[in-house]
């Protein structure tokens, strides 16, 4: 039950605390759409945000932490049938490392880019430097951001969401929410275009709001569950494992 709590607490407050630095970073840094911006724009304007934006993407990388907690424990909050265990124990390993790759991703906005941004911003640096410093950043940001962060990240979370959906089904609990979390993981598969576009020669077009409209879903997805989890009580639980009751027990009921 403690777990049950925790686990559904943490569901319910993610998506509307990550969207308080969400926002934060939409105005005051245009993300996400500055991420697909040159470099030399990317590392400006950084400079320009200052020791607050640098916390702003602190805060937005520690929220990730207790969701990571949540999803190692929502095994044992759904009791899934024999069949859907495997496919639960998979998709919670998918869910963590999504989580730790993202983490890892969020983190360099704190403790990498400010020194590129510092340095490129710097009086002292001639054209030669920056243009280097404008390579690194490029480098670390296909390697932390696009790929790990992005892609594993992204396809990891579509496959955690999609198998936590079919052990909630297989639990006997709504299939609506289920369908909110499935539609949000095909959405994030389909927004994978879009890091790819960085390397191949694809034209996402509409296709690069995907993961936008993705988060957005995902994120009505986990306060859903949430708030099924903490009404969930111990007798919901009873009346949905107890046997319907047969002859027997009416007729025990009777005398």
């Amino acid at each position: 039950m403690r777990a049950e709590r925790f686990v559904g607490w943490v569901m319910l407050l993610f998506p509307l605390a990550v969207n308080v630095p969400f926002g934060l970073l939409a105005t005051r840094f245009d993300y996400p759409d500055v991420l697909r911006q040159p470099a030399a724009h990317v590392l400006t304007r950084f400079a320009e945000g200052g020791t607050s934006l640098v916390w702003t993407w602190y805060a937005y990388a520690l929220l990730v932490v207790p969701y990571l907690a949540a999803v190692a424990l929502l095994p044992r909050v759904l009791k899934a049938e024999d069949t859907a265990r495997p496919l639960l124990r998979v998709a919670t390993v998918l869910g963590v490392l999504s989580c730790a790759v993202q983490l890892l991703g969020l983190l360099r906005w704190t403790f990498v880019v400010p020194a590129l941004a510092s340095a490129y911003v710097a009086p002292g640096t001639d054209e030669a430097m920056r243009r280097a410093l404008e390579v690194a950043f490029t480098l670390q940001h296909q390697l932390f951001g696009v790929m790990l962060g992005e892609h594993v990240g992204q396809l990891f979370l579509a496959g955690w969401t999609a198998g936590t959906c079919v052990a909630w089904v297989r639990e006997g609990r709504g299939r609506w929410v289920a369908g909110l979390g499935v539609a949000s993981a095909l959405l994030f598969i389909v927004g994978l275009v879009d890091g790819l576009a960085t390397v191949l020669p694809l034209s996402p077009g509409p296709l690069a709001q995907a993961p936008v409209v993705a988060f957005g879903l995902w994120c009505l997805w986990s306060l859903t569950m949430g708030v099924q989890l903490l009404r969930s009580g111990p007798d919901a639980r009873t009346t949905r494992t107890r046997p319907a009751p047969g002859p027997s027990a009416h007729a025990a009921h009777a005398r």
